[in-house]
């Protein structure tokens, strides 16, 4: 077995071989990043009126389509995806929503003809509150 000393390499070799046994030089001083602000929230009263709104339309959908229909619930489940946050919040929205759904379903005995005029509506407003909560972000 022949071992190889120092003098027998080439100075590339010792080069390389000096880089990669060497320590990670230390990095140079860097200003600190700012500290990210807190995530913006839209006021919760808005967000709420939307779920509930969203509970609504649900209710008529199913209603009418069946328990499959899970249209507006899909958006429901988007809204909480952005705007459920933590604590209080979650829970405040998932509330507002099964309001929503239990007062339509109070309001609303069987599905009829004018339920499509009615679900547009809701949807109207709907659309409404989701516009007024993107402005909210831009202000």
């Amino acid at each position: 077995m022949r071992v190889m000393t120092f003098r027998a390499l080439t100075p590339a070799a010792l080069v390389l071989a000096a880089i990669l046994i060497a320590p990670a030089a230390p990095a140079l001083a860097q200003e600190p990043e700012p500290a990210a602000a807190p995530p913006r929230e839209a006021p919760i009263e808005m967000v709420a009126e939307l779920a509930e709104v969203l509970g609504r339309a649900h209710a008529i959908r199913t209603l009418c389509n069946g328990d499959q229909d899970s249209t507006w619930r899909n958006y429901m489940l988007n809204l909480m995806a952005y705007e459920g946050g933590g604590g209080g919040r979650r829970a405040a929205l998932t509330d507002a929503f099964n309001r929503g759904y239990r007062g339509q379903n109070r309001d609303t005995g069987a599905c009829t003809a004018s339920m499509t005029a009615l679900e547009a509506g809701i949807a109207r407003r709907g659309r409404e509150l989701s516009e007024a909560i993107a402005r909210s972000y831009l202000n």
